[in-house]
């Protein structure tokens, strides 16, 4: 017994020795590789050496537009993206709610509301006791031609929290990389923009010109105020806005347009852009964002800013941000299914095919990195779900905060406790609340119990239940949860049946909720350094900053909580100059 034991503390204590001095030989030859790399200077290189990126942004861009159309788009704009390129196909907002300005800041930021704050188009200020533009600024003022204006409340990022990829584009190379961006809507080109670009500018209607706030500089550069001179909408007045393809192409949309589905251009094909006036005027400003020609404009615009700018035009990489606002105009007109989305998508792939083929003459879209992605999409018109058998509908906005002001009433007497209705979320007068020694928790269960009630409403989630982490698991409370922010959410979260939503004016059509046909968007790469194909894993507009990151080698948003997307191409390590 006593050998036995011998010979194993014999045999255990050989083991220890070949592997102590395996471990050494393993350090050894770690330290010798290390070593050579460092004599030889190597390092990982970054993946593209693109000079420019771009992202383009589509308002209310469904990705089920680019299968239904594929077949009518032409070989330079969407389809080339789509082939050349990495076509991500199942991208999905991970947050709710899915409007403008939550998906413009998801793009740049890589976030969610619950991270970036921007938690819709619109807040509830409860310390002002009022709703406000989640981009005003009532320090800012705005910036024309002529100079900054007297009225306050211009737009800025200040709401914004965290960086965009602009803005660690900017860091990285001690802000040598400029960062420009542009689109009709000011929300879309602030978020966009970042903490400190070298400009942001919007479409202002009053004056027909692109404008933008102090908060970025004190005088327009002079290449937009040359723009806004030269460059003008009038040169579309009495333009005629008919269908591109013959009249074939347009069977797989609606047939004709129903009653609630018109603007100020009217009904049905053929419209002529006079906004119902004899002459020029703000009728005629407002209906000509409503058409594609104002995309074109846009785009234009654009241009002269890659020129202007000199975007691409050294070795630190530019960043140009372009959002088409048009599409969402028209969308809430007349719907996903109707004649003018189809046409204003055939018209946007040609505006989208010049302008690549521009950024090709100017910088080469080998030197390019390319994405192409939505803010959100959009839900059917519910009187044409309900044409086709299926179940739809509209929910009265004033109905709905009727039945939650009384049932609180009824409970704790007094009257008017919804503060506000904004972001499908119900805020309550809190101190009312405090003035009647009411248990929040409570408030919260009856108001959310009224609000069921109505035809339409499915289910809510309370803010007791959602800070205290009582949710049910599900996609949907989490993406409740991802677009919860502390500060400048509600108390009661609302949660519509699909293709029901609360009437937003006289809009034929909105978006905003968790559903598929709001939060599923087309997600395109293309260019310096992405490797092609077609994917189908799941993914979200979230994830294209950290992947825009990885590709320039530079660190990601500050709140990022996108991945970096498995599309990019591999690069042998070079030598350090």
């Amino acid at each position: 017994m006593a050998n036995g034991k011998r010979r194993l503390l014999a045999v255990v204590f050989i083991l220890i020795l070949v592997l102590s001095e395996f471990a050494a030989a393993l350090g050894q030859a770690r330290r010798q590789s290390g070593a050579a790399a460092i004599s030889h200077g190597a390092e990982a290189a970054p993946a593209s050496s693109a000079k420019l990126v771009v992202v383009i942004v589509i308002d209310q861009f469904r990705y089920d537009f680019l299968e239904r159309f594929n077949d009518l788009f032409g070989p330079g704009g969407f389809r080339r993206l789509m082939t050349e390129g990495a076509f991500l196909t199942n991208a999905n907002f991970d947050y709710v709610p899915t409007y403008t300005a939550p998906g413009h800041a998801a793009v740049f930021t890589g976030s969610v509301p619950a991270q970036n704050g921007i938690v819709g188009n619109a807040w509830y200020d409860r310390e002002a006791g009022r709703v406000r533009a989640i981009v005003s600024d009532s320090s800012a003022r705005v910036v024309k031609s002529a100079g900054p204006t007297g009225d306050p409340g211009a737009p800025s990022p200040r709401s914004l929290v965290g960086t965009t990829i602009g803005d660690q584009m900017r860091l990285a190379t001690n802000l040598r990389s400029k960062v420009v961006a542009v689109s009709l809507k000011d929300r879309a080109a602030v978020l966009p923009g970042g903490q400190r670009p070298n400009g942001a500018y919007w479409f202002d209607a009053a004056s027909a010109t692109f404008v933008t706030s102090d908060y970025y500089t004190k005088e327009l550069p002079a290449w937009v105020k040359r723009f806004n001179e030269t460059e003008r909408p009038e040169k579309y007045f009495g333009a005629r806005w008919d269908r591109l393809a013959p009249a074939a192409a347009y069977t797989r949309s609606q047939a004709a347009n129903l009653p609630n589905q018109q603007s100020l251009l009217g009904r049905g094909f053929p419209y002529t852009i006079t906004g119902g006036e004899e002459k020029i005027g703000p009728k005629f400003y407002a209906a000509f964002e409503l058409t594609p020609f104002a995309s074109e404009f846009l785009a234009n615009f654009a241009r002269a800013a890659v020129e202007a700018e000199s975007l691409g035009a050294d070795q630190f990489p530019d960043l140009l941000s372009i959002s088409f606002s048009t599409p969402d105009l028209i969308g809430h007109s007349y719907g996903p299914d109707s004649q003018e989305v189809e046409d204003t998508y055939l018209r946007l792939d040609g505006v989208i095919a010049d302008l690549l083929s521009h950024i090709d003459r100017r910088v080469g879209l080998q030197n390019t990195v390319i994405a192409l992605t939505a803010d959100h999409g959009a839900s059917p018109v519910p009187e044409y779900v309900r044409s086709l058998g299926m179940d739809g509908g509209r929910i009265s906005g004033r109905d709905l905060t009727d039945a939650v002001n009384e049932a609180l009433a009824a409970r704790y007497g007094g009257e008017r406790w919804v503060a506000a209705f904004v972001n499908d979320q119900l805020h309550l007068d809190r101190k009312m609340m405090a003035e009647r020694k009411v248990d929040p928790g409570e408030a919260e269960r009856i108001a959310g119990e009224a609000a069921l009630s109505l035809p339409g409403i499915v289910n809510y989630f309370t803010r007791t239940q959602i800070l205290e982490g009582r949710l049910p698991q599900g996609p949907l409370t989490h993406r409740v949860m991802n677009g919860f922010n502390r500060l400048r959410s509600g108390d009661v979260w609302l949660v519509t049946k699909p293709f029901a939503f609360v009437t937003e004016g006289n809009l034929a059509t909105t978006h905003g909720s968790g559903y598929s046909y709001d939060t599923h968007v087309p997600v395109i790469l293309f260019g310096s350094g992405v490797r092609k194909g077609r994917y189908y894993f799941p993914c979200s507009p979230s994830d294209i900053a950290p992947t825009l990151a990885a590709l320039l080698g530079i660190e990601p948003p500050s709140n990022q909580v996108g991945h970096v997307l498995p599309v990019i191409e591999d690069r042998p390590a070079r030598a350090r100059r």
